[in-house]
């Protein structure tokens, strides 16, 4: 059986539910999960690297008037999108950082600085668990991007972590020889014990990827692995407020496309299957 598993990145204090709602409605319709990596105190003047959009250009999830303002927006601070989400019957919550904002040229979880980071991660649970009840058990880096010092905090406090890939000059001498069989094995995936860390095969459904490619590259991902974490942004399928209706489209073709092919899973449903707990 192969799983897939539909991960949103970047739901935050300025979200619209109905941006939600117009993405995923169909998934939502059919019962299918979706595992949202929540920002749970948004900064304003948080930066992105990306050359499509500019390297150091504000955030694109950002308001035009916000972008640039250093202060946090605190998830709970948005009751409507906090009801909109609670009410989905199948979803879980992902912890994407604190702020999704970096400092000093670097990425929010690059610093080797140990309190800073103890710090942002206490923070952030404390305002997830007020948001969502419980505390989030999968971690998601901001731009997929972590220090070692980083990845050990987040392996003692959460069962997974989401990324694009494992980057083995960033993880400690502990996880190599399980990263090495991972590469010899062909798989995607590590299990340290019960910590579970998983790539994917990056952010398909974008602006930025020609559709007829992008399909191509998933089709042969999910083919050659047994796990196929699908990550999409749902501000990306927008352009100025207007829905890509192309970049939707493929979006819904190929999900439906995999409804009688594949079990659609959350993360702590994947360790289930993977540790038969």
């Amino acid at each position: 059986m192969k799983y897939i598993l539909i991960r949103d990145d970047d739901a935050n204090f300025f979200t619209r539910p109905e941006m939600l709602e117009e993405v995923y409605g169909f998934i939502f319709e059919n019962n299918i999960p979706i595992n949202f990596a929540i920002i749970p105190a948004v900064n304003g003047a948080a930066k992105t690297e990306s050359l499509y959009f500019g390297a150091g250009s504000p955030e694109p999830f950002l308001p035009a008037g916000i972008a640039d303002e250093d202060k946090q927006f605190p998830i709970t601070g948005n009751p409507d999108l906090l009801q909109f989400l609670n009410s989905l019957k199948r979803k879980e919550f992902l912890l994407h950082g604190l702020e999704h904002a970096g400092k000093s040229g670097k990425y929010e979880f690059e610093s080797e600085d140990k309190n800073v980071i103890e710090d942002k991660l206490v923070k952030g649970v404390n305002i997830f668990e007020k948001a969502f009840g419980a505390a989030p058990e999968t971690f998601v880096a901001p731009q997929d991007k972590y220090s070692k010092a980083a990845l050990t905090l987040i392996k003692s406090r959460f069962k997974t972590l989401s990324l694009g890939w494992v980057d083995s000059s960033r993880i400690p001498f502990g996880l190599y020889c399980r990263y090495l069989q991972m590469k010899l094995t062909g798989r995607n995936y590590i299990c340290d014990g019960k910590f579970l860390i998983t790539e994917h095969p990056g952010c398909m459904f974008s602006k930025f990827m020609d559709i007829n490619e992008m399909s191509r590259i998933l089709d042969e991902y999910i083919a050659a692995h047994q796990i196929t974490v699908i990550v999409a942004h749902h501000w990306e399928f927008f352009e100025n407020g207007i829905l890509n209706r192309d970049l939707i489209n493929a979006f819904r073709r190929k999900i439906t496309g995999l409804m009688n092919e594949c079990e659609f899973l959350t993360f702590s449903e994947l360790r289930g299957k993977l540790f038969n707990f």
